[in-house]
């Protein structure tokens, strides 16, 4: 389990990052956040879905990266297969703590992560406790991320407002001949989408959204990739086909 400590110099100045060793904190990640200006990108690599925030408040956009809750088959001996690795992984091992109005409050840093070092790699602070390059950068990559955020709040809200979201469950087939549902996840609703005005449709295509939710909807053969990964990774469990339903929840 993470543990975030508030970062600062007089507490982790003698702590270094070990960049090569952030993969193995990829592999708990079955779903990975997934930013709108990032998605097209992404969709090259994984299979993309609209999935509700923790508190079930909200859309954000996920990756597919595994089939069960803490598994995550783009990540293999501490190797990342992914051609992309989305901002979300890319801020690790810090994470940004947002004020009451979304402002950025304070950065924290996990101080459990397997890339977390006192001896190689990259350090954070110098000697004059100022922060390095290299933690400049990662707090950079941290601002670009929290504006990627709110950015994607509002586009998916407006998404979502205009009945473009389509839930539905994953139906598992194992080679074993069962099968097992597995819900949470939406994509885009095609029907809704094909039957849009040239208004809608001028309105999405000027915020690059329209691109956007194209390119979602052809991510889905990505999950042919999964579950290659998947039965290389977890061969006593591999899986034969996945199918989409229209969620019964």
């Amino acid at each position: 389990m993470p543990k975030f400590e508030t970062l600062s110099a007089d507490a982790h100045s003698t702590l270094t990052i070990d960049e090569s060793k952030l993969a193995s904190t990829y592999s708990k990640f079955h779903l990975l956040n997934i930013e709108i200006k990032e998605a097209v990108q992404a969709s090259s690599d994984f299979p993309l879905f609209f999935s509700k925030s923790t508190e079930a408040k909200y859309w954000t956009i996920s990756a597919l990266c595994g089939l069960a809750p803490q598994e995550n088959v783009f990540e293999t001996q501490g190797t990342w297969l992914g051609h992309y690795a989305p901002l979300s992984l890319r801020t690790l091992p810090f994470i940004v703590r947002l004020g009451n109005e979304g402002q950025q409050q304070e950065v924290l840093i996990d101080v459990d992560s397997p890339a977390i070092s006192s001896q190689n790699g990259e350090a954070l602070f110098l000697s004059s406790k100022r922060p390095t390059a290299y933690l400049d950068n990662k707090k950079k990559l941290l601002e670009e991320r929290v504006t990627a955020m709110q950015q994607t709040a509002v586009m998916m809200n407006q998404i979502s407002e205009m009945g473009l979201i389509h839930s539905v469950d994953l139906i598992i087939e194992f080679k074993d001949n069962t099968s097992q549902r597995v819900g949470g996840l939406a994509t885009v609703n095609e029907q809704r989408l094909q039957n849009l005005t040239a208004d809608e449709l001028a309105n999405l295509n000027q915020k690059g959204l329209l691109n956007v939710l194209f390119n979602i909807l052809g991510s889905i053969l990505q999950v042919n990739r999964v579950i290659r990964l998947h039965n290389t990774k977890f061969p006593d469990r591999a899986v034969n086909n996945i199918k989409f339903e229209t969620s019964k929840s």
